[in-house]
């Protein structure tokens, strides 16, 4: 279905004309009696048509009979059913020319086997019949601006914050957060259910354009099409916030790779990166989700080439601010000698005028004394957010009730300067729980006040980010597509001529070699006297290493031989190597095969070893991963992770989050590494995986890094299985 075609259809979800409630119910405690009682509260003026077999009237309502007997094709049924009615109904719903269906019950794929079964019907019924199906095992949806209340939720105000859930606890918690604890509202609460048809990435670019949203919220639970959230997220994010929150991070259903690469970078590593790539904003906490999201919608991020001053009334909160902010990377602005000239004549002896700046008690009697302050902090060209930290909104409440009206009056003063210089604003006030006349102006003019300060922090840090993020190219997934090649390469037939999925490491070259991975020379030895002549014939010091179509760790099967100088020793190193090979094979039910040998010369010790890997997500596509390498990749897992396609600057900033980068910065008067041939070797393992989509997991380890050059000492390419070719 074309872009264009689907978000047609999903407006016709979303913003129905007419609605069909299948399994309307005259009890109150029914799902079906709840809808449409919820539709007729709240104000919705589309045409509401009730289904159930038994006829007869429900609310004032005539209700009909069967899907068949609706007097139009409606644009949406919500089907109030046992889940084994749903595929019938979905079919009866195409035949009549409904547009969409919500599916509510549970019992499909969550449940087994034989719930899975009945899921593959309803999907197959919803394909067949035309209709877009959400859920099922869903809490419904909700468009409250146009009052589609399919969920019955009561007492929620409509807003610009849209909520995709898979969690009806989830959607109701934040629904009544934002109502009790905020200004805003919500416009759109889907939940997505088993996404057995519409999934998070259609529903996400359908928001993009919603004009009334202006953040989404998501909780995620597992993503069907996780590429497809990620490609619609990188569009939307560049015109409003995307948060997210995800449970079941841990690797309890981790892939059992068999490269380094899929081993370090579980599906949440690798979902994660992809998250920063397209913009979205992950938290993990709940008390953060709906205030990072309320700060994103309502104040503007800082301007390119500003940062955060904090003005506090006290200074043990401003220095754990100081420290929360510079954990995370967050720059604090350097204020002009004009700006703190400016702020010493404000503030007299006592204040702090550098940043942060403390008003140190002139508040006390004139809370004035903060608005007049953050006049002239705010108007610092360095200046792009402003965090407010302490007492503020406390003032008439501590000290006097005659306080009130010139706090107040500062409150509106402050959201009005920040909303002309267009910058953000946030507010911390440990009286944020009370009832304040100044708190409650700010809120009326969208400014975040919030009651912890760790989590006034994270909405700094955030809107911080997101001004940054904005400043950069957006990140173009969908790139992707045009870079596979039409034919496999020759080593990839006959590898699966031969039933393999593992390449051999002449194989693994050969096709890295053509992506544009440079190696050392290397021969093939396939005797302990070609091994012998070979290596006397080198002149130089040699490793040898096994070579196996099956073995894919040579170090753990003891296949590695370093620094061989003699024909002897050679001789000794092949059949050490091919004994010990064949007691691993053994011992791990492998295929005893002819082992052969490669040998190439010893290089000189590196200033650093790295991996660089890619492996193909199932739900995301191809990863790269970069991280210290050699043999201990898997203990250290000192690895940064990027969803392709990505450029070089982002190759780069991966590897700036390794802690072995220090090395390559030149660390204890070592040598700095130039990142470019680091850069290009990413590029041909990228490639690699990009080009050919028959590889499932592709890895040079170690790369030795050298001043001036890389040079790949061990390769892997991993094929994916038959099974796995036929879900692509």
């Amino acid at each position: 279905m074309s872009t264009t075609l689907a978000i047609s259809t999903l407006r016709r979800i979303f913003e129905p004309r007419s609605i069909a409630v299948v399994g309307a119910s005259a009890h109150p405690t029914k799902r079906g009696h709840q809808i449409l009682r919820a539709l007729n509260e709240s104000g919705y003026d589309g045409r509401v048509h009730a289904v159930n077999w038994g006829g007869g009237s429900i609310l004032g309502r005539p209700v009909h009979r069967s899907v068949e007997e609706l007097p139009e094709a409606a644009d949406l049924a919500v089907l109030c059913t046992p889940a084994a009615a749903a595929p019938g109904l979905v079919r009866a719903c195409g035949e009549r020319g409904v547009a969409g269906a919500v599916v509510l019950a549970v019992g499909f794929g969550e449940s087994g086997e034989d719930g899975a079964r009945l899921e593959a019907q309803l999907r197959r019924a919803g394909r067949k019949h035309g209709v877009r199906i959400i859920g099922p095992n869903t809490s419904g949806l909700l468009n409250l601006p146009l009052g589609v209340n399919l969920i019955g939720a009561r007492g929620v105000r409509p807003g610009g914050i849209a909520l995709l859930v898979q969690s009806g606890n989830i959607a109701l918690a934040l629904m009544t957060e934002v109502t009790e604890r905020t200004r805003m509202g919500i416009s759109i609460c889907c939940g997505l259910g088993n996404e057995v048809d519409v999934g998070f990435g259609e529903v996400l670019e359908f928001l993009g354009g919603h004009d009334e949203t202006r953040a989404v919220i998501a909780h995620i639970e597992g993503c069907v099409d996780a590429r497809a959230f990620l490609g619609a997220a990188s569009e939307v994010t560049r015109r409003k916030p995307v948060v997210v929150i995800k449970s079941g991070r841990t690797g309890a259903g981790a892939h059992a790779a068999l490269s380094h690469t899929g081993a370090v970078a579980g599906p949440y590593d690798r979902l994660r990166a992809g998250f920063v790539q397209a913009g979205v904003i992950e938290v993990r906490r709940t008390d953060e989700l709906l205030r990072v999201a309320e700060t994103l919608a309502s104040q503007p991020p800082g301007p390119t080439g500003t940062a955060v001053a904090i003005l506090s009334d006290g200074g043990g909160q401003s220095t754990l601010v100081v420290d929360a902010l510079h954990e995370k990377g967050i720059p604090l602005a350097e204020l002009s000698p004009r700006t703190s000239a400016r702020l010493r004549k404000l503030l007299g002896p006592a204040g702090a005028v550098r940043n942060p700046v403390d008003v140190a008690g002139a508040a006390d009697a004139d809370p004035g004394a903060f608005a007049r302050s953050l006049e002239v902090l705010a108007r610092d060209p360095s200046v792009g957010i402003v965090m407010l930290v302490g007492l503020f909104g406390g003032y008439a409440i501590r000290f006097s009730g005659q306080l009130a009206e010139v706090e107040t009056e500062a409150a509106v003063s402050m959201a009005a300067t920040m909303r002309v210089l267009g910058k953000g604003l946030v507010a911390h006030s440990q009286y944020a729980s009370h009832k304040s006349a100044a708190l409650d102006a700010l809120r009326e003019a969208h400014v975040p006040v919030v009651g912890s300060l760790d989590v006034a922090c994270r909405t700094v840090v955030e809107l911080h980010r997101r001004g940054v993020g904005l400043a950069r190219p957006a990140w173009c997934p969908g790139e992707l597509l045009t870079r596979i090649t039409a034919s496999p390469h020759y080593v990839i037939n006959s590898a699966r001529a031969q039933g393999r999925v593992t390449l051999d490491k002449m194989e693994a070259r050969a096709l890295l070699g053509e992506a544009g991975l440079v190696f050392a020379p290397t021969t093939v030895v396939r005797s302990a006297e070609e091994a012998s002549a070979t290596t006397a014939e080198a002149g130089c010091p040699v490793v040898i290493k096994l070579l196996s179509q099956h073995v894919t760790h040579k170090s753990d099967a003891g296949g590695v031989v370093l620094d061989v100088r003699t024909g002897d020793e050679a001789r000794i190193a092949f059949a050490g190597i091919a004994g010990r090979a064949s007691v691993y094979a053994s011992t791990h039910g492998l295929p005893e095969e002819k082992y052969a040998a490669t040998v190439s010369p010893m290089l000189a010790p590196p200033v650093a070893e790295l991996l660089v890997g890619a492996y193909r997500d199932p739900h995301l596509g191809p990863v790269l991963t970069v991280g210290a390498g050699g043999i201990w990749v898997e203990v250290l897992r000192d690895v940064a992770h990027r969803v392709l396609p990505v450029g070089g600057d982002e190759v780069e900033a991966a590897v700036g989050e390794l802690k072995v980068s220090a090395l390559l910065a030149g660390a204890r008067g070592g040598q700095a590494v130039g990142l470019g041939p680091i850069v290009a070797a990413a590029g041909a393992v990228a490639e690699c995986v990009m080009r050919w989509p028959d590889v499932a997991e592709v890895e040079a380890n170690p790369l030795f890094v050298y001043p001036d050059r890389v040079t790949p000492v061990d390769a892997r390419v991993v094929l994916v299985t038959p099974s796995q070719s036929n879900r692509r």
